[in-house]
């Protein structure tokens, strides 16, 4: 067998130039970007994938939500809340029988949002083969019914509780949640046998890509508007202040490895 043998050659040693001191520099600075960015929170692209709040699967609802909604579709905060309204809708529905009847909606509210639930009241009603008659107040109806649907909106949430932005200042997305709460009572004309009764919620949660945030909004309602979360002045603030810091402890860095 032959011997083996491993030959060390030791390679001289030479002064570390304006090279190395420059590359050591620039790793250290990339270093103490990442920390920064890190822990200010401001790295683009780090939080949680849209999500749908509770959404049910129905096959017999006539209206459903977005499951979620497709990223080239924008959904308007009305939109959602009338798709919110018709989930309850359908929910309360159930109570009634398959074949066609009259049924009679009876708003106990006094508010807009109580027009618009019974309006998509009626749509549902009327693609489920049942007549729909509307009163309000005071107001008699003349036809004969079968059931009687009561209906009131307790209250409806909309809120934008993160807003997504690059290195803390440039906005990027909007987190957006809306919420329809309604009372509502089915019962049968005849007997007063009632049918349903319940206070119903349902929810819905995405996001918005900034250059489609005005679309959403509208100002013909109260309840389809909302502040951003971090919309103030004291949160710009604090941005700006960890920008500052960022830049001088760069500054600072610099300076002292030119010294």
């Amino acid at each position: 067998m032959w011997p083996v043998g491993i030959l060390l050659i030791r390679q001289p040693e030479r002064d570390s130039g304006p090279m190395d001191r420059i590359s050591g520099s620039t790793l250290v600075l990339v270093t103490l970007l990442i920390a920064l960015f890190a822990s200010a929170g401001i790295f683009p692209g780090t939080s949680s994938a849209v999500t749908a709040a509770d959404e049910e699967s129905d096959a017999n609802s006539v209206v459903r939500m977005p499951a979620p909604a497709a990223p080239d579709t924008v959904h308007t905060n009305l939109w959602l809340t009338k798709a919110l309204m018709g989930e309850i809708v359908n929910a309360s529905v159930q109570a009634l029988p398959p074949e066609p009847a009259d049924v009679l909606l009876v708003n106990l509210g006094d508010r807009d949002m109580d027009d618009i639930f019974g309006g998509v009241a009626a749509g549902i009603l009327g693609e489920l083969g049942h007549r729909a008659y509307v009163v309000a107040g005071d107001s008699t109806v003349l036809v004969p019914v079968d059931f009687i649907f009561e209906y009131k909106v307790v209250g409806i949430e909309l809120s934008y509780p993160e807003v997504g932005r690059t290195l803390g200042i440039w906005q990027r997305w909007v987190a957006r949640d809306v919420s329809v709460t309604a009372s509502v009572n089915v019962s049968e004309k005849d007997s007063g046998r009632l049918l349903f009764k319940d206070i119903v919620t349902r929810g819905f949660s995405d996001r918005v890509d900034n250059d489609d945030f005005d679309d959403v909004e509208s100002q013909l309602y109260e309840f389809t508007t909302a502040e951003t979360s971090g919309s103030g002045w004291q949160n710009r603030m604090e941005e700006i202040v960890v920008l500052g810091t960022l830049v001088g402890l760069i500054a600072v860095y610099f300076s002292n490895t030119g010294n």
